[in-house]
């Protein structure tokens, strides 16, 4: 559900201008070698301020962004503008994707999908799913249990290891909620996809002081038969 604290957010906090390496790892194994890279087109979920919009843009690859944020969306589009590039931006929401079915090579979540609920999340995925091409890839970055910052959050009652605030955790979490996913949730979540492979990423910030965990679950949609 969307949080009108991420506007303010945006329009405090410069944010990073990159993409993560494991982004930039998965584009290069999966579309790196298409003969026609405009052809091949790609979807953020949760964009922000487009860092790895432009990225894939910069690439060469059909690129479009969603976000709650017009505040993120206008800054993405200006920076894209003035290094002379282009991406569809659209106001949306995730969970009602504006797009039709059967439409995208790849849809990307990076740290957008763990912003809801359980049921939630479950709809935003539905919709990845159901706007990827047949053999379309999923590639979703969230926060994982097991770090820091979890002993003293606020929970959100009745929702598995979600919080309304984790004032110890290495993120931002001022606004909205928190959902943290466990090992044994990604095949709940993500079991409409096959070839699923999961890996994590474990790191410390402030000299050792706290500690960061999210999943890289990457999947298919099914080749129709």
């Amino acid at each position: 559900m969307w949080d009108s604290g991420w506007d303010s957010l945006f329009s405090r906090v410069e944010w990073g201008k990159y993409p993560g390496e494991e982004l930039i790892r998965f584009v290069a194994r999966k579309f790196y070698s298409a003969p026609d890279r405009r052809a091949v087109r790609l979807l953020e979920v949760g964009c922000g301020t487009g860092a790895n919009v432009w990225f894939m843009a910069r690439e060469g690859f059909s690129v479009d962004g969603v976000d709650g944020s017009q505040v993120a969306l206008d800054s993405a589009a200006n920076r894209l503008a003035g290094e002379g590039l282009h991406a569809g931006f659209v106001l949306g929401d995730a969970m009602r994707l504006p797009y039709e079915a059967d439409l995208f090579d790849a849809v990307i979540d990076v740290e957008c999908i763990y912003a809801n609920s359980l049921a939630d999340s479950r709809k935003i995925i539905a919709e990845c799913h159901r706007v990827l091409k047949p053999g379309g890839w999923i590639y979703s970055k969230t926060f994982a249990t097991g770090m820091s910052g979890e002993e003293t959050a606020e929970a959100l009652p009745g929702e598995p290891h979600t919080y309304v605030r984790m004032p110890d955790a290495p993120l931002h979490s001022d606004y909205g909620i928190i959902r943290l996913t466990s090992r044994e949730e990604i095949p709940v979540l993500y079991g409409a996809f096959s070839e699923l492979e999961v890996d994590y990423i474990e790191r410390s910030q402030g000299n050792q002081k706290t500690l960061l965990r999210e999943w890289i679950i990457t999947g298919r949609k099914a080749v129709c038969s």
